[in-house]
């Protein structure tokens, strides 16, 4: 009987670190999702990534340019057609300038690799 209950107490704190460490899991993964830690890890990506900062940077050029050139072709209109129209411009600006930025990166790289 004194057996039984000593492997009762030893079961018993086993199920209390268990649930502690449950626990303390369980707050990990809460505190990784929140928004604010997602944010904090991906600029840490961006920054340690030359690849992840060069594809960022580029990026923001892209729709920096579709935003700049939708509000060029909208100004203070009030039409909902021309707001369509300047909503697919600036899809079509952010793309072309997005895809563009690498190309002009490469040739200006081969042409300095030729001046050289």
């Amino acid at each position: 009987m004194v057996d039984l209950q000593k492997r009762i107490a030893e079961l018993e704190r086993v199920q209390a670190h268990q649930l502690a460490d449950l626990k303390q899991s369980a707050m990990s993964v809460v505190d990784s999702i929140n928004p604010s830690n997602i944010i904090k890890s991906v600029l840490k990506d961006i920054g340690t990534s030359p690849e992840l900062r060069t594809s960022a940077i580029d990026t923001v050029i892209g729709i920096s340019a579709g935003f700049l050139g939708r509000k060029l072709y909208i100004g203070k209109s009030g039409s909902i057609v021309k707001k369509i129209a300047g909503t697919a411009l600036q899809f079509l600006i952010t793309n072309f300038v997005r895809k563009k930025i690498p190309e002009m990166r490469e040739d200006k790289l081969h042409n300095n690799n030729i001046e050289n």
